[in-house]
């Protein structure tokens, strides 16, 4: 994921970007990552005029700046919460499987190698074994690997490791491949995609969305989708405060190695977590508690050198027979967090016409396959197989905001300080 990798993805010559906007469209899709270009795909294959806006180049935000992991099913089936969880992210991993390679006509460079979630210590290790137990319990195929298990699958892992949760149903892909395919993808259905198109704001009348003002000009329409994940609250000024935040992430990327890890990795809750390319080169991800406030509110895509640092230790730490590995690239990405943990999809109700689609915690690639569908699904035939009650855009506003997000658990466990890491 270089500069030039998206530069060359991004090109204006492959878009609409130098023609003149549409004066009106059915459908207006606000962003150019994984969820805005679903949601464009599936709209315009189901016979809408679509036209695409994203600020900056095609899949330049957070869709561009990850380490590309994916995975099905997983969650606990004992709720409502988590049944819709897994419906979706099934379906969203089998799209990526079969439905949007034979119709997009590449495979992303989707590889199912599986994942582990490496205890580090005691109380992860303890966490993971209840987790383990409870999914097990209602059918999810998941398994505990033991220290001694875990370094049969990965040989260089640390002999101080204590196991870890393995998920078979998950891997990585190419992000540009898949972002940019579905976009391409679109305009083969006759949708137009605008890159460097910013959005000033919405129009409404009488309560109802009828245009789309951007600094190109507006586009007259009664039917948007908002997928601008960190940046929604800009475009959506009464979304209650606090109800969907930007978090600042980072990675690094080392030169490349010889293949040693056959598995994605996370630990520590999942807050740090990487892979290994097919081009042999490691990809390390996570330590927003470095940053400032967490990486929370945050607008800028600065690379802190204490985020690095904790991420190039971190690989150090688990896979010590590594031995020594150069550190060749670095980038800062900017996520949208909510309050709960749970995306944003669906209608939004103080404008009738206004869809969400944003707040994916960093996970928008098992998610915005499948929500482009379930979107295209209700505004095209009134409705959708999928239950997408949990994740109402309107909850915030009904119910209040406080900040219980699963995915900020852990920032402060850790207990190695900077200095520490510097020794």
């Amino acid at each position: 994921m270089s500069t030039t990798t998206q530069i060359a993805w991004s090109s204006d010559e492959l878009y609409d970007a130098l023609g003149p906007l549409p004066e009106s469209s059915e459908v207006v899709v606000i962003g150019g990552g994984v969820a805005g270009t679903s949601a464009a795909y599936q709209l315009a294959k189901r016979g809408k005029q679509v036209t695409l806006v994203e600020m900056r180049g095609i899949c330049s935000g957070a869709s561009g700046r990850n380490a590309g992991v994916t995975g099905g099913g997983g969650s606990s089936l004992e709720s409502r919460e988590g049944r819709a969880i897994h419906a979706l992210t099934s379906e969203n991993f089998r799209m990526i499987q079969e439905d949007l390679q034979e119709e997009l006509h590449d495979d992303f460079d989707l590889r199912l190698t599986g994942s582990v979630d490496i205890a580090q210590n005691e109380e992860q290790w303890e966490y993971l074994q209840d987790s383990v137990r409870r999914v097990q319990d209602l059918g999810v195929d998941v398994e505990l690997l033991d220290g001694p298990q875990l370094r049969d699958l990965i040989p260089v892992a640390s002999e101080h490791l204590l196991g870890a949760k393995h998920t078979k149903h998950s891997g990585h892909l190419w992000p540009f491949k898949l972002v940019n395919g579905q976009a391409e993808g679109a305009r083969e259905f006759g949708a137009e995609v605008h890159p460097w198109t910013t959005v000033k704001g919405l129009h409404t009348s009488n309560g109802t969305v009828t245009g789309v003002e951007t600094e190109r000009g507006t586009i007259e329409t009664d039917t948007v989708i908002l997928a601008s994940n960190a940046w929604t609250p800009h475009i959506l000024p009464d979304l209650p405060d606090g109800a969907l935040v930007s978090a600042r992430g980072q990675i690094i990327v080392t030169q490349p190695v010889a293949p040693i890890l056959p598995v994605t990795f996370g630990t520590n809750y999942d807050k740090e977590y990487g892979r290994q390319t097919s081009t042999g080169q490691l990809i390390c991800g996570g330590f927003r508690r470095y940053d400032r406030d967490e990486g929370l509110r945050l607008y800028t895509e600065e690379v802190q050198p204490d985020c690095m640092l904790g991420c190039a230790h971190l690989l150090a730490t688990l896979f010590p027979k590594l031995g020594r590995v150069n550190v060749v690239r670095a980038w800062a990405g900017l996520m949208g967090f909510t309050a709960d943990g749970l995306p944003l999809v669906g209608p939004y109700e103080p404008a009738k016409g206004l869809y969400l689609s944003a707040g994916y915690n960093g996970g928008g690639f098992s998610w915005g396959p499948v929500t482009g569908k379930a979107l295209a699904q209700l505004i095209v035939d009134g409705e959708t197989p999928f239950d997408l009650s949990p994740f109402d855009p309107n909850r915030f506003a009904r119910d209040g905001v406080q900040w219980l997000n699963p995915s900020t658990a852990g920032e402060k466990n850790n207990p190695k300080s900077m200095a520490e890491l510097r020794e």
